[in-house]
């Protein structure tokens, strides 16, 4: 990791790469996704997965979360402002459940694509130009979690300082969450101090989950930047096969048969993206617009400010989801211009075939779609912002 802290100013320099290889900075990418997941209990990229103690600390905290919720709803049912602040944060349960059943469920099918990655960085190795675009799409992970960590990091310490805030300033009682435990009195002392306990612990598993989740998802999507690199790699090197007449017919058929391979396998990465995280998608976007919309009427209602670092983090996972999205799209159309712009008038007509059909592939490309209900991208993210205000301004029109 020392290494890639110092390139922290040299980020997209060729030549400061040079002494790095793709695939040490690679593993140590994956040291850090593999703490996050340990201290959850969600290691799966072990051959051997076994659970311990924290999965089922992991599990437990979302059955009492959910149990929590449920009985809170209940207890201030009547008291709508308070169902509504209970219900904001229901959907980080939510989005955990399906992010842990996701990673048990497909274990096999999250380590083979960590194999797979982890070959293609070796193969890139020895290429320097492969070697520097992998490196590169590596540290942006990095470099782009970090940002997401820094944010998360915030939101959770805020969770804790605004309530003792305003419990020193304003001698009020404030729960972390807005939830309550069953069998516990949180006005009192001592249930006010179970509550806040059980809170951290909720907290603090929150964080780390979906901090594990998140990386792991930015790590197999966003390494298709990568993968469209090497094989926008491969063309170049193609076009200046095909320029130098001392080059065999055989090498140049060879090289382009690698080529059309490597986008087939390129379009497959992508088609097993989108079904894969899937409804993972779709809980996310469906939860995170459900916990925009009534963090902010909720905070619109009661000036609540507590709340307020909660709706910033649900906003940036939102965003992020989105953005992935995006990358992907925008990559489909570099890897379709690549192809268009390539030497291929000096291809055999068998090639030229080939071709044709490579580029009819690469401009109908599978997307990451919301449950195959709208396309994943900044486009929808604008929609969706969209949409949250017009809940709010109906929720305050009603109310008037």
């Amino acid at each position: 990791m020392d290494e890639i802290l110092q390139s922290r100013f040299r980020l997209f320099n060729d030549r400061s790469l040079q002494h790095l290889r793709t695939i040490d900075v690679f593993e140590e990418l994956i040291v850090f996704l593999r703490m996050f997941l340990t201290n959850c209990g969600m290691d799966i990229l072990q051959e051997r997965f076994r659970w311990n103690f924290r999965t089922f600390l992991c599990l437990f905290c979302l059955i009492s979360f959910s149990f929590s919720v449920v009985h809170t709803v209940y207890l201030h049912w009547g008291d709508w402002y308070a169902v509504m602040d209970s219900l904001s944060v229901s959907g980080i349960g939510l989005q955990g459940m399906i992010k842990m059943y996701s990673a048990l469920a497909q274990k096999p099918y999250f380590r083979e694509k960590y194999l797979n990655i982890k070959y293609l960085h070796q193969r890139s190795t020895s290429n320097p130009k492969n070697n520097a675009s992998m490196i590169k799409c590596v540290l942006t992970i990095l470099y782009l979690f970090r940002m997401f960590f820094v944010s998360y990091a915030i939101a959770g310490v805020a969770f804790f300082v605004l309530p003792f805030y305003v419990m020193v300033v304003k001698q009020e009682k404030k729960l972390v969450l807005p939830l309550e435990l069953p069998f516990t009195e949180a006005s009192t002392e001592t249930g006010y101090v179970i509550t806040t306990i059980f809170h951290l612990v909720l907290t603090v598993m929150a964080i780390m989950g979906i901090l594990a989740a998140d990386m792991g998802i930015m790590i197999i999507v966003l390494h298709v930047v990568g993968i469209a690199n090497v094989f926008m790699n491969n063309l170049g090197d193609l076009n200046e096969m095909l320029l130098q007449a001392e080059t065999s017919d055989e090498t140049k058929r060879q090289k382009f048969t690698e080529i059309c391979i490597m986008h087939k396998e390129i379009l497959q990465y992508e088609e097993d993206l989108d079904g894969c995280y899937h409804h993972t998608v779709f809980v996310q976007v469906i939860t995170s617009v459900s916990c925009l919309s009534l963090t902010l009427f909720v905070i619109y209602m009661t000036r609540d400010w507590t709340r307020l670092m909660f709706m910033l983090a649900t906003f940036i996972q939102l965003l992020e989801f989105c953005m992935l999205g995006t990358t992907l799209r925008v990559k489909n159309d570099h890897i379709i211009d690549a192809i268009y712009d390539c030497n291929w008038y000096l291809l055999s007509s068998s090639d030229k075939l080939r071709l044709g059909i490579m580029l009819h592939r690469a401009q109908n490309p599978v997307e990451m779609t919301i449950g195959g209900l709208s396309l994943l991208n900044m486009e929808t993210f604008v929609e969706i912002m969209k949409t949250i205000y017009s809940y709010f301004a109906m929720m305050i029109s009603f109310l008037d």
